[in-house]
């Protein structure tokens, strides 16, 4: 190599190492701005993720709300085929009345489009009160905590109460039955030795 031929060959890789740091600096620059992109990108993917999952929530909300207040207009409407049928003659006198006929068909159908909806009753009587599934409006003589009367009867829907029962509750004055005695007596005869 000729000595006139060094010095450009050193300007040329002093130029290259330069373009090289500039090129170096502009690309760690681009990936910090891509990295922040992406951070932000990922951001918004997660807060739009969360926003449809709130708002199908909101949604699913209003629905059960609305499906809870028709039920509970309905529930109305079969608490009176329900006083409607206990106060029908006992005696059978009118079974073939065809307005009565026509009662009691209308209270089978409203029955079965609630059990459809999968509204069903709280079974309550000799019960112990659940303050969960009842409303205690009163007592009346009888065992403590346990519930002796139904004023309105209560619903579930699927595992959620859709209206508590309303009941009377036992004022303890009546003590439970003793079942201890009966209970020894029939062990003893269980274990008896047989010959």
């Amino acid at each position: 190599m000729s000595p006139a031929s060094q010095p450009a060959d050193h300007i040329d890789d002093v130029v290259e190492s330069d373009a090289d740091a500039d090129s170096s600096a502009e690309l760690e620059t681009l990936r910090e701005e891509s990295a922040r992109h992406y951070a932000g990108w990922q951001r918004a993917q997660a807060d739009y993720e969360n926003l449809k999952r709130r708002s199908a929530q909101d949604v699913r909300d209003r629905v059960q709300q609305s499906q809870r207040a028709i039920l509970l207009d309905l529930l109305d409407l079969a608490d009176d085929f329900e006083r409607a049928n206990r106060e029908a003659p006992a005696d059978g006198s009118n079974t073939d009345d065809p307005w009565r006929q026509g009662v009691e068909l209308i209270s089978q159908k409203l029955s079965a489009l609630l059990l459809r909806q999968q509204v069903k009753q709280i079974d309550t009587v000799g019960q112990p009160f659940d303050p969960e599934l009842h409303e205690a409006v009163g007592q009346l003589p009888g065992q403590h905590n346990e519930i002796v009367a139904v004023l309105r009867t209560g619903y579930t829907i699927g595992t959620r109460v859709l209206r508590a029962t309303q009941v009377m509750v036992g004022d303890g004055s009546v003590e439970p039955p003793d079942d201890s005695g009966e209970a020894d007596q029939s062990t003893e005869s269980k274990f008896e030795p047989t010959d």
